[in-house]
């Protein structure tokens, strides 16, 4: 339990997950203030949450010194990461500021008497690979995927606060969850490799979980209330083979190339059209990564949203399933003209620079 008058820190304060932890946080009646944290809030200021709980709105990035008066006296910290960057998953951003989590880490050593953390990292951290046990536990190795530059981020944010709050005698709880969604990601959804419908590595047929960012804001609160130390999974019962979610998205334009092609095009894609979301959803989507959650229901957590749930809010049909099929056929056809495209142009600035290159020899 929470010690009354505690000062919770929540970074990524600002994201949709941020948003529903504070909500969560403020119904705590141990907690006297939370403090905010996420640039995209933009107003500093305090005010009060149902006229017991104080909020203090940090509009900073971890490294601002800004932070130093914002977080003082604070006895609890709740790491979300941010809201910065393009979507991997519900969690946030990828832009993951490793450098600010060391500077804040530091702060909060000076001016803080920290008691507790916890932090949202992913389960990507062990890595989407074909030799993966299906499902995961907390005994698996963490091997995130270097072409996941997200997965590579959070494995050290996680090395980082552990590390931090073992010399300082804090507990520390690293939740991991699966694919998270709900029904404010439904644009960038639609357009992801897990959709069923975006670009997709060829010959990958892996399971999916589906977490709904709900679940998620109650294990945190879970791990808060049991003062939680050590690491835990978080998703739902079982999960998704490739040919259920085909049928949950049903006749979609399915674009499948080869992997470091697949991740080019994504790469090529994303600089266009940033809501298409993080290039590497392609690589994270080709491999499972599938997570038991036996250790979190011992604490009492139950997933309140099956992975076929989360979906459906996620992607509730879409515009793709009003069409008909003539219409759907045309798009699907198009869609691979403009892959096509892409690559070419990319192809072709590729030789243009090495011609530029040798010229000037």
């Amino acid at each position: 339990m929470a010690v009354v008058g505690s000062v919770v820190v929540v970074t990524g304060a600002g994201s949709p997950l941020g948003r529903r932890v504070v909500a969560a946080i403020a119904t705590d009646p141990a907690v006297a203030r939370i403090v905010a944290v996420d640039p995209v809030l933009h107003v500093d200021g305090r005010r009060r949450l149902d006229g017991s709980v104080e909020l203090r709105v940090a509009p900073f990035t971890l490294g601002d010194p800004r932070l130093v008066d914002a977080v003082a006296g604070a006895t609890e910290l709740v790491h979300l990461g941010t809201s910065l960057g393009l979507e991997l998953d519900g969690t946030g951003g990828t832009d993951l500021d490793v450098a600010g989590v060391a500077e804040l880490l530091r702060v909060l050593g000076e001016v803080g008497v920290i008691e507790h953390v916890v932090v949202v990292s992913s389960a990507l951290v062990y890595g989407a690979r074909d030799d993966n046990p299906v499902p995961l536990t907390e005994a698996a190795p963490v091997r995130p995927d270097p072409e996941v530059p997200a997965a590579v981020a959070k494995a050290e944010v996680e090395r980082l606060v552990r590390t931090w709050a073992a010399e300082r005698g804090a507990r520390c709880a690293v939740l991991r969850p699966s694919l998270v969604v709900g029904p404010e990601h439904s644009r960038w959804f639609a357009r992801s490799p897990w959709s069923g419908a975006g670009l997709q590595v060829s010959g990958a047929e892996s399971p999916v979980q589906f977490l709904h960012v709900d679940d998620l804001v109650a294990a945190v609160g879970v791990a808060r209330h049991d003062r939680f130390d050590g690491v835990a999974n978080v998703a739902p019962d079982g999960w998704l083979t490739a040919e259920q979610l085909r049928e949950l998205k049903g006749p979609a334009p399915r674009i499948r190339l080869p992997r470091r092609l697949a991740l080019a095009v994504a790469r090529l894609t994303a600089r266009i059209r940033p809501e298409q979301g993080d290039p590497s959803a392609v690589v994270a989507s080709a491999a499972p990564w599938v997570v038991a959650n036996d250790r979190l229901r011992a604490l009492g957590w139950a997933p309140t949203h099956s992975s076929e749930e989360a979906f459906v809010v996620a992607d509730p049909g879409g515009p793709w399933a009003r069409l008909t099929p003539r219409h759907r056929q045309v798009i699907a056809l198009g869609g691979v003209g403009v892959v096509l495209s892409v690559i070419s142009l990319g192809v072709l600035g590729v030789v243009l620079r090495a011609r530029r290159r040798y010229r000037n020899r």
